[in-house]
């Protein structure tokens, strides 16, 4: 259905819907990231310190293992948003090829954060579905883990990601050097 200015519904519902300001979806998206690189390191913490430890023998230092994998894994938690915003880009501008390739990317960070984050947390609250009666087979802690995934990623996009992910891609191919 259109107007007579021409506009579709769609694009009156869209520009009438209320979306944050720029400089607040982006805080609140690397809050956000920050937050869910803090729940995945203390969940991943043990497993990250035992695996080291059985690799090289020594006990690594937890503090400086706290720091380094809460730092990478809110990287790659951000990384997942950009890659949502290059896709969604991709997608409006009909390129192929960037579709194609944002879609093995998301794929590629979806499984890795599935297997490594978001099963780990479930894994967390196992015991307590055990203590219920509910035993989880391993497709069901991936299929929860997926769910998890998918619900918190559409979440945050909708609720400032999309505001907030091109402003952190901005942001991030800034030139060096740049003064504001």
């Amino acid at each position: 259905m259109q107007d007579p200015l021409g506009q579709t519904q769609h694009e009156m519902l869209d520009a009438t819907s209320p979306r944050p300001a720029v400089p607040w979806a982006l805080v609140l998206l690397i809050v956000w990231c920050a937050v869910e690189g803090t729940i995945f390191t203390v969940t991943l913490r043990p497993t990250m310190s035992e695996l080291l430890a059985d690799l090289t023998g020594f006990t690594v230092n937890p503090i400086a293992l706290v720091l380094v994998l809460w730092f990478f894994l809110t990287i790659i938690i951000a990384g997942s948003y950009a890659c949502i915003q290059v896709l969604q880009d991709a997608i409006a501008a009909r390129q192929i090829g960037n579709i194609v390739q944002m879609i093995v990317v998301q794929i590629v960070v979806a499984m890795f954060q599935v297997l490594f984050l978001y099963r780990e947390l479930v894994d967390q609250f196992t015991p307590w579905l055990a203590q219920q009666g509910v035993t989880l087979s391993i497709g069901a802690t991936f299929g929860l883990a997926f769910c998890g995934w998918l619900g918190v990623r559409g979440m945050t996009w909708y609720l400032f990601g999309r505001s907030g992910a091109p402003a952190l891609i901005a942001v991030l191919n800034r030139p060096a050097g740049m003064q504001r």
